[in-house]
């Protein structure tokens, strides 16, 4: 079972520790994770009642050969509660050139105050021989009468066995019970090397 960890410092001298683990099974695959963000080492004086981390996140999921996945994570946020997702990815087609995915999730607050902070999505994915790909995905908030729209997409631009060039873009809007939301577009080049 390969396990690897990770440890990360922010600005603030907090630290970032993370470790996953895979499990190979008949057809697919087990994952698991456990993260644990802004840990502090010592007391900071100017917070001196604060948690000893900011945020701790776990996961638990499957995956299938097929492209089909189900997961679930639980984030456990102090002086505020916890959080649980489960998601789940279908495969729709899959060939030689062509990949299109459906996913959706359905994240909760516990505990259920009187507001209720769940938030429901779905989306879709397609890729094209890993050269061009484009998403889609949709959000609501009952509680905050939100809805979030996403689309981007995403070029390949130079592909080597060890380094990759995309370029990417995107737009996003939010409706409130307010108002409709304008689109905030966005592009990068990304440059992405292993050693």
């Amino acid at each position: 079972m390969p396990l690897s960890g990770n440890m990360t410092e922010n600005d603030d001298k907090t630290k970032n520790y993370s470790i996953n683990a895979m499990k190979e099974i008949d057809g697919g695959q087990v994952l698991g994770s456990l993260h644990v963000h802004g840990y502090r080492d010592s007391v900071d004086p100017t917070k001196i009642n604060a948690p000893p981390y900011n945020v701790a996140t776990a996961s638990l999921g499957v995956a299938n050969n097929d492209g089909h996945s189900v997961n679930i994570s639980g984030q456990h946020i102090p002086n505020f509660g916890n959080r649980v997702t489960t998601s789940a990815n279908v495969n729709i087609l899959k060939t030689d050139n062509h990949q299109l995915d459906v996913n959706a999730f359905s994240a909760t607050t516990i505990p259920k105050s009187i507001q209720s902070f769940q938030t429901h999505g779905v989306g879709v994915d397609y890729a094209f021989k890993d050269k061009f790909g484009a998403n889609a995905s949709v959000s609501h908030t009952p509680a905050f009468q939100a809805t979030d729209y996403s689309i981007g997409g995403k070029m390949n631009l130079h592909q080597t066995p060890n380094s990759s060039l995309n370029l990417n873009i995107g737009a996003n809007r939010q409706d409130t019970a307010f108002g409709r939301g304008d689109w905030n577009k966005n592009a990068f080049i990304e440059f992405k090397k292993s050693f």
